[in-house]
């Protein structure tokens, strides 16, 4: 390809080297992701490389090449970034992950064997000299093995992004069909904007949500669209809660969700509480499957617990049984009952093995005891 890189910009020669591997392999998997470290190779984000980000994040039409008789590609069609009328992309359009490239963690779907990050993730004790990324999946782990919330934000945050970085990709990247500035349309209100409303504190007051009149509800939300863009890119367009290496753009395949609940907050129990629910440093975007977890007001633990029973009851045959993930409507149930730890892992477990002979009852039993032991081990070493 050296002549044809000379003649192409980067983003032309990237699709060049997708249409490439698809003609080779057959497929059309190629150029339907983008790579955390292929779009933001640096750990600065800066005036001087956001442009070349955003051309490498964004939509190309299709590219087609041709080959001369030896087989050599003499040249391609196509392959152009999708620009929008300001000169930048709009973030709706970039691909995210699906079918295999969509690497999942929720118990309905986490299987291990098909994926060696998730294997480091949920065993770390496996892979105590695993470095690079594997290492990396190793320490995700143990991070949620042992709430360690500060590990987990730190890990997270990938590549600094300078101020006029957060203003150029702003000014250039848009979403939705009306072609809004990405940090409004970012900004939404969600739950705050609802019942949580009454309860979620301005950060450092005691004034909450709905008490703002509303110019103050607007320029808050308005600020927070900066903080959620911001957030987004610190963690390189990647899902927080995994080692995975794919971009997931903001909306409906990666969702803003806060890090430790609302329930346990200062919001909630006051001084008891860890700290503001709506605090920029509890901010995080995640993949809409892991979103499920968090969405259940589940800590980091839960989480990797609940995920590794499911791959350990999946790889001993109880696959078919394991309950499917809560649709978003009911996930929205303000009667939805909330479950401990325990009896989140119990329920998987019966849910699944559905014991109905000496056999499988003992499995069953045995899977909670290990998961009895499992926490008070994990309880100890924090």
């Amino acid at each position: 390809m050296g002549r044809l890189a000379r003649q192409l910009g980067g983003d032309r020669l990237e699709a060049a080297a997708d249409a490439l591997l698809n003609d080779l392999t057959g497929s059309k998997r190629y150029g339907k992701t983008r790579e955390m470290d292929y779009v933001f190779p640096g750990d600065k984000l800066t005036v001087d490389n956001v442009d070349e980000a955003i051309t490498r994040l964004g939509a190309r039409t299709p590219a087609q090449l041709t080959y001369g008789r030896d087989g050599s590609i003499t040249g391609i069609e196509g392959g152009r970034v999708k620009r929008n009328k300001k000169g930048g992309i709009n973030i709706d359009q970039v691909p995210s992950p699906q079918g295999r490239d969509y690497v999942k963690y929720s118990p309905s779907a986490v299987d291990s064997s098909k994926d060696e990050l998730v294997a480091a993730q949920l065993y770390p004790e496996r892979y105590e000299g695993a470095t690079g990324q594997l290492g990396y999946a190793r320490d995700m782990g143990l991070a949620h093995r042992y709430n360690d919330y500060e590990s987990y934000r730190g890990m997270n945050q990938l590549q600094e992004v300078t101020p006029e970085a957060l203003q150029r990709f702003g000014s250039l990247v848009t979403k939705g069909k009306a072609e809004a500035p990405i940090a409004k349309g970012m900004s939404g209100g969600g739950a705050i904007n609802g019942s949580r409303g009454d309860m979620v504190l301005i950060p450092g007051t005691d004034k909450v949500f709905h008490s703002l009149d509303k110019g103050e509800k607007a320029a808050y939300l308005g600020e927070r669209g900066d903080v959620f863009l911001n957030q987004w890119l610190q963690q390189k367009g990647g899902s927080m809660g995994t080692a995975q290496t794919q971009i997931f753009p903001p909306g409906r395949p990666s969702h803003m969700d806060h890090i430790q609940s609302l329930s346990s907050s200062i919001d909630a129990k006051g001084a008891d509480g860890w700290g503001y629910s709506d605090d920029p440093s509890n901010f995080s975007y995640l993949d809409q499957d892991y979103n499920v977890n968090t969405k259940l007001n589940y800590d980091l633990q839960t989480v990797h617990q609940l995920s590794r029973l499911a791959d350990t009851m999946k790889r001993d045959g109880y696959g078919a049984n394991i309950p499917p993930n809560l649709t978003d409507k009911q996930l929205g149930d303000p009667n939805r009952q909330r479950l401990t730890q325990q009896e989140a892992v119990k329920e998987l477990i019966i849910k699944t093995v559905q014991p109905q002979d000496t056999a499988s009852l003992e499995y069953a039993l045995g899977l909670l005891r290990q998961s009895e032991n499992e926490q008070a081990q994990w309880k100890m070493r924090r």
